[in-house]
């Protein structure tokens, strides 16, 4: 398992041959895929759901956070789907969104407009993600990460917010900024972009006015086995964003500033489980190939390990290069 905070100087010395990563590697998600791993993560929550019947009372805190990992899993997923190329929305597309989107209180166009922005905007003023206010003080980042126990319910508000920002123009900057986080401080009131998360967020409503109905019938339930896990969830994935950046303002958009304000982390059988599903944990290659499909990104940092130049004398990585070179060659 990689340490947590891993990095090291591999990747620095190899930016110079991003140009020469197999395209293999570099393959966008498909959402057939998508709509698998998704009905994969629910078969789990049903599992447990099913488990949690029979089963004693002082096991509720281990079904808890397996359903709050597996909720943050979906949010992954969703975020995969934010890294197609864009294009018109399909019904698959569709689908995934409701398996996996709306469950966790986001839609695809809004987890596009703050994520791809993270993106562009990587330790930049114009990054919604950036919270320079903890620097590398560990007391800063645990007070800054109980904010995240809100983001679950800040974004089911949304939802609600966005639904009447679509037919209320005047609503459209108050939403922009502080539910999709624009940093760009321009007026947002007739930005298609905006307009259509807005839009969109009408069919969340509609979802979560179902919850409240099955919360009404079935309170104790949905609260202890819906809500409060997707509080957690929301919680594991805000927690995920302050640990996979160093949060300091970067210089510019080259790589050599991507890999220094990016870091990979929880590598191994707990971030599969709660804190890094899907491979997020591959942070510095997702980062430096963003449309590249999670399940690719642990071969694609095996790449550039191998790639690296050996040292004199070094057999083990003259070896796990010419590895890497028979296995990964067009």
């Amino acid at each position: 398992m990689a340490p947590l905070w891993w990095r090291d100087s591999t990747f620095l010395e190899n930016t110079g041959k991003m140009e020469s990563v197999p395209n293999v590697l570099l393959r966008p998600a498909e959402p057939v895929r998508l709509v698998l791993l998704a009905s994969a993560d629910w078969t789990i929550i049903l599992g447990v759901w099913i488990a949690a019947a029979f089963a004693p009372r002082w096991l509720y805190p281990l079904w808890a956070l397996l359903l709050a990992g597996r909720l943050h899993a979906l949010g992954v997923i969703l975020h995969d789907v934010v890294h197609l190329p864009r294009r018109a929305r399909t019904p698959l597309v569709r689908v995934i969104e409701i398996l996996s989107g709306y469950p966790i209180g986001s839609t695809v166009e809004a987890m596009r407009y703050h994520h791809l922005r993270h993106h562009r905007e990587l330790g930049l003023p114009g990054d919604p993600y950036l919270k320079s206010w903890v620097g590398r003080s560990s007391t800063r980042f645990w007070v800054m990460s109980l904010r995240y126990f809100f983001l679950a319910p800040l974004w089911v508000v949304r939802g609600v917010y966005g639904f009447v920002a679509a037919y209320i123009p005047s609503l459209r900057n108050s939403y922009g900024r502080l539910f999709l986080q624009d940093k760009s401080g321009e007026d947002l009131t007739n930005s298609q972009e905006v307009i259509e998360c807005a839009r969109e967020d009408r069919w969340q409503t509609v979802f979560y006015v179902c919850v409240g109905l099955l919360v009404a019938f079935h309170p104790h339930w949905m609260v202890a086995y819906y809500i409060l896990p997707l509080v957690i969830a929301g919680y594991l994935a805000g927690y995920r964003l302050l640990v996979e950046h160093v949060q300091e303002p970067n210089k510019d958009r080259s790589p050599e500033s991507t890999i220094q304000s990016t870091r990979n982390h929880h590598l191994g059988w707990s971030g599969r489980l709660f804190l890094a599903p899907h491979n997020v944990g591959y942070h510095l290659v997702h980062h430096l190939h963003p449309q590249a499909a999670l399940e690719n990104l642990p071969r694609l940092q095996e790449w550039y390990e191998a790639s690296v130049k050996p040292a004199a004398g070094t057999l083990h990585r003259a070896l796990a290069a010419e590895r890497a070179s028979a296995r990964y060659s067009p």
